[in-house]
């Protein structure tokens, strides 16, 4: 082995292993690990340490989607109908007419304040006008707020992002050619997210059937045959000019919402590709950056940063909740909690590759507004939540589910469950607890002692039971015991 290939092989090592003592990092202080992978980029590119010089706006792109695709998968096996039908309406109204408001007063500021020509203005306002589903996931994930809120952010983030690429490209389009046609484009828009939505569903349910139908020789092909279907969802949708990245939302929730064979060990083999996706994406996108080229870039980034977060994120959800039920609490906590991340960044390379010019200002203004973003959102969005009474009393029970006869020969699992304050099942004795025909309480843990359960075993709050049941009965079991 050649020294380049050794010395290549050591700093992936290095950096895969700096990059979950990050995450850990940025867990503990409250930081979005974007931000520590944006900055390990940055740290290694060739305007601090030299280290490596990198500026292929076209890789970053590639990389970037893959990323994305790996990151709406994961996010989306997490979620399911029973979460996002409640919040649809809303999700769905904050990723058209949010987005649309978010690019006007963006662009209204950028021409105005800045004096950039509209299509211009216009094309950065759509760069960071959505919100970006790998900073919501994990942000967001992991702080205890009311479960409506929690999935009305993630369905936003996985929703708006066909609007942000299809107003890109339009205002791109602008910008080169001096013109645009209404009318198409807003025939464009509905096509490729009817068609997104579409296919979306049909491939899921497609999905669906085909791993419960076929008997894999190993546990470790189910993720492999997953991962294809979204990535080929993905390229047939964007080869019919759809939005191959609704089609992988709407693929994912309804592979979320489905009992699958190992289901359990899916999730978490895709959390895992998750968390690598975005340290190499987000790593890759900091070596994009050259400093020097963002200092000129500060004070209007600053000011577009203050206009997005105070001014037009608010304006753009209270304006598109009207006549929902919500609260301004509530209001207020999701206009914070808008997170930009990787998204705008990649869609900033869009100018880059089509030659525009000042294309480098524009990525460097975008990386700025979007870090900025980041920090001063993602950090503050626990402490917002309290201050406005926001943070949910008890964190939501703990279902984790092990398959026990592996290949779905039989689809017996064990769930392991936490009986909360709230449950109906508190207080009852097991044999007067309604569980569906077959599924047993195998082990019941509370406290530091393990207990034996029997038919008079009366069930208190804080008991972790381990329960033997078939796949199907899963949620009767959970709808019982929450």
């Amino acid at each position: 082995m050649d020294t380049t290939t050794t010395l290549l092989l050591l700093l992936a090592g290095i950096l895969l292993i700096t990059g979950v003592w990050m995450a850990k990092l940025a867990a503990r202080i409250g930081v979005p690990a974007l931000v520590l992978f944006l900055g390990i980029g940055m740290v290694l590119g060739s305007d601090i340490s030299g280290l490596v010089y990198f500026d292929d706006a076209w890789l970053s792109q590639f990389v970037g989607t893959m990323a994305l695709i790996l990151i709406l998968l994961d996010g989306g096996l997490q979620t399911s109908w029973h979460h996002l039908r409640p919040v649809l309406r809303p999700a769905l109204s904050l990723a058209t007419f949010g987005v649309l408001i978010t690019v006007g007063v963006i662009g209204g500021v950028t021409h105005f304040a800045l004096g950039a020509p509209w299509p211009f203005a216009l094309l950065i306002g759509a760069i960071v006008g959505s919100t970006d589903a790998s900073a919501v996931f994990a942000v967001i994930g992991n702080q205890n707020i009311p479960e409506r809120l929690k999935a009305l952010l993630e369905a936003e983030s996985g929703l708006n992002d066909p609007m942000a690429v299809f107003l890109t490209l339009l205002m791109l389009n602008w910008a080169k050619l001096g013109q645009i046609d209404p009318l198409s484009a807003i025939g464009s828009l509905l096509w490729e997210a009817a068609l997104g939505m579409v296919i979306g569903l049909g491939a899921g349910y497609l999905l669906v059937k085909l791993m419960r139908l076929i008997k894999l020789g190993s546990a470790g092909l189910y993720p492999i045959l997953m991962l294809g279907g979204a990535i080929l969802t993905f390229a047939v949708t964007g080869w019919l000019h759809g939005s191959g990245f609704l089609a992988v939302y709407m693929l994912a929730v309804t592979l979320g919402g489905a009992e699958l064979p190992l289901k359990s060990a899916l999730i978490s083999f895709h959390q895992g590709l998750g968390w690598l996706a975005q340290m190499v994406m987000f790593i890759l996108l900091g070596l994009l950056v050259f400093p020097h080229q963002m200092v000129p870039q500060i004070w209007p980034g600053i000011l577009l940063a203050l206009t997005l977060l105070l001014v037009a994120r608010p304006m753009a959800v209270w304006l598109s909740t009207l006549g929902m039920a919500f609260r301004w609490q509530e209001r207020l906590l999701v206009a914070w909690s808008g997170l930009r991340g990787a998204v705008p960044i990649i869609l900033a390379t869009y100018p880059m590759l089509a030659g525009l010019a000042e294309s480098h200002a524009i990525f460097h203004l975008v990386f700025f507004v979007v870090l900025t973003s980041a920090v001063l959102q993602g950090t503050t969005i626990p402490a917002l939540a309290k201050r406005l009474g926001l943070v949910a009393g008890q964190s939501p029970a703990r279902a984790v589910r092990l398959e026990l006869l592996s290949i779905g020969r039989v689809g017996v699992e064990l769930l392991e469950l936490e009986l909360l304050a709230g449950s109906a099942a508190v207080g009852l004795s097991l044999a007067k607890v309604p569980l569906p025909e077959g599924a047993t309480v195998s082990a019941l843990l509370r406290g530091e002692r393990l207990l034996a359960p029997r038919g008079g075993t009366r069930l208190e709050a804080g008991d972790l039971l381990f329960l033997l049941v078939q796949r199907e009965q899963v949620e009767a079991v959970r709808a019982v015991l929450a």
